[in-house]
C-alpha cells in the first residue's frame, strides 16, 4: 500500500516582513499580524521559476532519505504558476533532478485543494502501475502574478514548494476523501490574462476575499462531517487538523464553527504566509513524525474547489 513517507519544503529566497510592507505600501502591520495572521511571507527572485523551487524541495527530500533520483518512478507537480504554458513543469523538474527517463511525469493544475487531490491521484497511479517510490511536489510562485500594492493579495501569499515522498513503506496512508467544485465561483480567485481566453496583457491575480470566506464557511464544515462519516470517525478521534492556511481569520472561524480545540489545529501562517498548494504539506511537515493516529487534511479555494481526507498512521 502506497502512502506518505516524508516531506521536505523550500521557501522563496526573498523574505518580506510586515514592517517592510507597512513602510513601502502603507499596510497596517498590526492588522496583518493579528487578523491575517502573517508576519513574514516569501517571494522569489526574477530568475527563479516554479520549477527551480520545486526541484530544490525535491533535492532536499532525496538527501533526507539518501535516495538516488533514478529510484523515483513517478513525479507529479501540483501548480497553478507553471514555468510555461507548455511543456508541463513536471518534465522540467524530472530533468533537473536527474530522474530516469522511464519515470512517469505530469502536472495537476490545482491550487489550494491541490495537495489533497494530488495525493489521491498520485497514490492511485502508483498502485495501479506497481511503482514503489514516487514524488508529489506542490509548488507555486504567486509573487510573479501579484501586484505589490494590492491590499487583498500582497500581504497574504507566499512562494513555496513541498516535496512529498510516496512509498510502499509509508508512515501515513490515505483514507476515503470527499471532493467538490463550484465552477460558478471561478472568477473570485483568478488570473485573467495569459491563457487561451485572454492570451495578451499583464497576468495579475485578483481575489474576492469575502466571496472566498463565504464559500469556505458554507461548504467546508459539511464536507468535513461527510469525510469523518465515510471513515467511521468522530471529530473527537482526530488528533490533528491541518487545513489550508488561507488566513488566520478564516482558520479561527472554521475552528469555531466546528467546535475544534485550538490545540488540535496546526497553524503555520505566522512565519510562512499562504503558500497555496503547499500550505497543507508545509504545515504537515513538522508533525509527520509525531505518530498521531488520525490527521484530517482539508484544502479549499481557487476554482472554487475543495477536498478533505484522513491520513491514518501506518507504522
Amino acid at each position: 500500500m502506497i502512502g506518505i513517507r516524508n516531506i521536505a519544503s523550500m521557501l522563496g529566497d526573498i523574505r518580506v516582513t510586515n514592517a517592510e510592507l507597512a513602510g513601502t505600501h502603507g499596510f497596517d502591520a498590526k492588522f496583518l499580524s493579528e487578523k491575517i495572521g502573517v508576519d513574514v511571507r516569501y517571494a522569489t527572485s526574477a530568475d527563479i521559476a516554479t520549477s527551480d523551487l520545486a526541484a530544490s524541495a525535491g533535492r532536499l527530500l532525496l538527501q533526507k532519505h539518501n535516495i538516488e533520483p533514478e529510484e523515483i518512478g513517478f513525479l507529479c507537480v501540483v501548480t497553478q504558476t507553471p514555468d510555461y504554458q507548455l511543456p508541463h513543469t513536471a518534465a522540467i523538474v524530472q530533468n533537473m533532478l536527474g530522474m530516469h527517463e522511464t519515470a512517469a511525469t505530469f502536472d495537476i493544475g490545482l491550487g489550494c485543494s491541490g495537495f489533497v487531490y494530488g495525493l489521491n491521484i498520485a497514490i492511485s497511479f502508483m498502485e495501479a502501475n506497481c511503482i514503489k517510490k514516487g514524488m508529489l511536489i506542490t509548488a507555486d510562485t504567486y509573487s510573479k502574478v501579484i501586484n505589490p500594492t494590492d491590499r487583498a493579495t500582497s500581504p497574504l501569499f507566499s512562494d513555496a514548494a513541498a516535496a512529498i515522498l510516496l512509498t510502499d513503506e509509508p508512515k501515513y496512508i490515505l483514507g476515503r476523501g470527499v471532493y467538490g467544485t463550484d465552477g460558478s465561483g471561478y472568477g473570485n480567485l483568478i488570473v485573467k490574462c495569459g491563457g487561451s481566453r485572454s492570451p495578451h496583457g499583464k497576468a495579475e491575480l485578483f481575489m474576492n476575499g469575502r466571496a472566498i470566506f463565504n464559500f469556505m464557511m458554507t461548504r467546508i464544515p459539511n464536507d468535513i462531517s461527510r469525510c469523518l462519516s465515510l471513515n467511521n470517525l468522530t471529530i473527537g478521534e482526530i488528533d490533528k487538523f491541518v487545513f489550508h492556511q488561507a488566513n488566520l481569520f478564516m482558520l479561527e472561524s472554521l475552528m469555531k464553527k466546528l467546535k475544534i480545540d485550538e490545540s488540535k489545529v496546526v497553524i503555520a501562517l505566522k512565519d510562512l504566509g499562504n503558500t497555496v498548494s503547499s500550505s497543507i504539506p508545509v504545515a504537515l511537515e513538522p508533525v509527520i513524525d509525531k505518530k498521531y493516529k488520525n490527521i484530517l487534511i482539508s484544502g479549499f479555494g481557487v476554482g472554487l474547489s475543495w477536498a478533505t481526507n484522513i491520513l491514518k498512521r501506518e507504522e
